[in-house]
């Protein structure tokens, strides 16, 4: 005997966990309408600053695209509030043409990109009451009045071939963390896109690279690869307020896992978890690299111990996933609360979605793979 959770994770009529970690239509409005209002203020004001400061003849208007979690549609409610908050990537982008022509260095057009974008939005954040606050790869906007959200400014420059192609749609993108301090930079060296960071270093950064392999993974996958990824963001954010694995590398390992399987799940999300569960220990306890992204980056930032953690926190939720798609009808609440510890009270306690399945479940079918024994680290997660 086993039990059917797949009416927990996603369904129409009732509230599922899907549902519940879904960004609340308003707060996700509010969200869309500022990113909008800073688009069009620097879209306006940055070529105005170029005109009067770099003494340009032909106005350069700043290209724009949406990056990470929204761009990709796996943005969650935040589970933790403080610290947690939804975040909206709106990536910057200018013409490597526009600063090789006024023969500034490099190295100081980073920090002039930075300090312009920083000038340029504090009004408009005072206006709004929102919070400017300074990060290394971006200029955070805080929106404040009762909203749980930020807008991150990551400032790119791009070879004019590709600029001219860049445009604000909903399309995915994920910007490298490479540093390149220390490293000799010339204009000539900025052959693809690159992030400026406050310190002035660039590093190399072609959110183009994740667009293709995001949407290559669901033409096979299918939209369940997408859920897959949101019940792991969700399982992060319940057991860490802040830090864990990061959101690419759960992408990451969740796609290269289901690349790998050697069933149909047939629709079964609860399955198709615990499937990717069965990996997900011995993955984050070592490098994440994905050839489409970048074949020689590794992904998976965390340190030793913190890989360790992340292992253990993994090892323990594929355990309670297992026990209950293989419990009986009568243990249907164990299950229910099981699963709840790993991803908190949003996961419903529906008893009526519980069912039996008298089918095989998937971690009967597929041979389990190979995983590391994780060291217990102790922790004071969730």
């Amino acid at each position: 005997m086993a039990l059917n959770l797949n009416k927990l994770f996603d369904q129409d009529v009732k509230p599922s966990f899907l549902k519940n970690i879904s960004p609340i239509p308003k707060e996700e409005a509010s969200l869309k309408e500022a990113k909008t209002v800073i688009m069009r203020h620097l879209k306006t004001s940055i070529p105005k600053w170029i005109a009067e400061r770099l003494g340009t003849e032909h106005s350069v208007e700043p290209n724009f695209r949406t990056q990470g979690s929204w761009a990709y549609k796996t943005c969650n409610e935040p589970c933790q509030n403080p610290p947690q908050e939804m975040d909206w990537d709106l990536g910057i982008y200018l013409p490597v043409s526009l600063w090789d022509d006024n023969d500034i260095h490099p190295r100081t057009v980073a920090k002039t990109y930075y300090d312009m974008v920083r000038e340029l939005i504090t009004p408009l954040a005072t206006a709004r009451n929102w919070t400017l606050s300074e990060k290394h790869t971006c200029v955070r906007v805080t929106l404040n009045n009762g909203l749980r959200a930020h807008v991150d400014l990551p400032l790119y420059v791009a070879p004019d071939k590709e600029f001219h192609l860049i445009k604000e749609t909903v399309a995915k993108a994920f910007a490298a963390d490479q540093a390149t301090v220390g490293k000799t930079i010339t204009w000539d060296s900025l052959t693809r896109i690159s992030l400026a960071c406050k310190d002035g270093s660039w590093n190399p950064s072609d959110p183009g690279r994740v667009v293709i392999w995001f949407d290559k993974k669901l033409q096979r996958h299918g939209p369940q690869l997408r859920r897959i990824c949101r019940y792991l963001k969700a399982w992060r954010d319940h057991n860490w307020a802040s830090g864990g694995p990061s959101s690419i590398v759960l992408m990451v390992c969740a796609a290269q896992t289901l690349d790998r399987a050697q069933a149909n799940f047939n629709g079964r999300d609860d399955r198709a978890l615990a499937h990717v569960l069965q990996a997900l220990p011995a993955q984050l306890s070592g490098s994440v690299k994905e050839p489409m992204i970048d074949p020689n980056e590794d992904l998976n930032r965390l340190t030793a111990t913190e890989r360790h953690e992340a292992a253990n926190f993994a090892t323990r939720f594929q355990g309670a996933m297992n026990r209950a798609l293989t419990a009986n009808i009568a243990e249907h609440i164990q299950a229910i609360q099981s699963i709840q510890s790993h991803l908190g009270q949003r996961f419903p306690n529906d008893t009526d979605g519980v069912i039996s399945d008298d089918g095989p479940p998937n971690i009967r079918t597929v041979p389990a793979e190979p995983k590391l024994r994780p060291t217990i680290v102790p922790t004071k997660a969730g």
